[in-house]
């Protein structure tokens, strides 16, 4: 075997199991997965990692009307989409999901380094807010006072929210655009 080109990451988004998945969801998979397989044939040592975002309104008012816990129903749609990328033969070599203890231990590792650094403030966030598409608007993007989206009737919301100090890191941030523009 011939040594290794370096390290190679892919990810997929971490997907939102509301329901099942639908092809746009394989879509991204399978070329993620051709890439994966694309880099491991060149000679990288490559991690594909794909998963779900388990956590949020819609979840859970789905699950209430199914008379299930948020949790029993992630877990059927997750087992239902662990037993497509089966089907589909895709590449991963691990997937996440967030409710899992090693993402939330790991989540909350992360939070509280940057919270005592400083990173982190409290505000409020406030907006109107489109459950079914998990999005805020404002005013003027609403179309007749609904989501200019899917046009479902929209909710004025304000919620405490935590929120990362970007303005800390401006100047470094600028410089390296300014500096590195092959960086992103």
């Amino acid at each position: 075997m011939s040594e290794s080109k370096g390290k190679y990451y892919i990810t997929t988004p971490i997907y939102y199991p509301s329901d099942n998945l639908h092809i746009g969801h394989t879509y991204c998979t399978v070329m993620a997965d051709a890439m994966a397989r694309f880099k491991r044939l060149q000679g990288y040592d490559v991690r594909f990692q794909t998963g779900t975002d388990e956590h949020g309104q819609k979840i859970q008012q789905i699950a209430e009307k199914q008379g299930v816990t948020p949790q029993q129903y992630v877990d059927k749609i997750v087992s239902g989409v662990k037993q497509l990328w089966k089907t589909m033969e895709i590449s991963y070599d691990d997937f996440i999901r967030t409710t899992e203890e090693r993402h939330v231990k790991r989540v909350q590792e992360i939070f509280m380094k940057m919270n005592e650094k400083g990173d982190i403030y409290k505000g409020k966030y406030e907006g109107w807010y489109c459950t079914p598409c998990e999005s805020y608007w404002t005013e003027k993007q609403l179309v007749d006072g609904c989501c200019p989206d899917c046009g479902r009737p929209v909710q004025k919301t304000s919620e405490d929210a935590y929120f990362f100090r970007l303005s800390k890191y401006q100047d470094r941030l600028l410089d390296l655009f300014e500096n590195h523009p092959d960086f992103l």
